[in-house]
């Protein structure tokens, strides 16, 4: 075998093995970038659903009928942030010496004037029919006219004749700040799945 040859043979091996090494760093990248990815979508979605949704359990009976006691809804915290808060929206409120969320429904909103008169709310000087359509007993606070200034809402529960809301000072006109998000989704009980209206 003359010397070229040799030197050809040796090169080849050399090369060919050479090569080996190289496939198996490529194909340990590729492993590393795909569990790099995993782990941040994994941490993404993670930090999706804690900052942007939650979960609450429900507690008193303000709500029921919408919300009763003991079930568990979800809070959209993008929600609120994407489409404000609305008239008729049932909103998580929690302020920081609240052991629990208030759970309610948002019936006066910023600008306006709000009213109870012979068991009746009335809102802008015009009668609204709460969701229960119950005659409500104790007036609170709106027996005279109050008038929401910017980023103020007044609440009451569905169960407006057994409900602590915006009525009376343990909860009063509430700050849109104090509000965690809008009630989107009842989870539990189970056979109970449904959207809040």
């Amino acid at each position: 075998m003359s010397f070229d040859r040799k030197k050809t043979i040796i090169e080849y091996t050399l090369r060919k093995e050479g090569t080996k090494p190289k496939k198996k760093n490529k194909k340990l990248r590729r492993f590393q970038q795909m569990i790099i990815l995993i782990a941040a979508a994994i941490v993404l979605g993670y930090a999706f659903v804690v900052f942007m949704f939650q979960t609450v359990k429900m507690v008193g009976p303000s709500m029921q009928g919408t919300i009763n006691e003991g079930e568990t809804v979800v809070i959209s915290k993008i929600g609120k942030l994407l489409h404000g808060v609305k008239r008729n929206d049932v909103v998580a409120v929690k302020r920081s010496n609240d052991k629990y969320y208030s759970i309610k429904r948002v019936v006066g909103v910023p600008g306006d004037k709000v009213k109870i008169s012979g068991g009746r709310l009335y809102i802008n000087g015009e009668y609204y029919e709460l969701k229960s359509g119950d005659i409500i007993v104790n007036p609170g606070t709106a027996s005279s006219e109050i008038e929401l200034l910017d980023n103020e809402y007044f609440l009451l529960g569905d169960n407006v004749n057994n409900s602590d809301d915006s009525r009376f000072s343990n909860l009063g006109i509430v700050q849109k700040t104090d509000i965690t998000g809008i009630v989107v989704y009842r989870i539990k009980p189970w056979s109970k799945r449904s959207k809040i209206r």
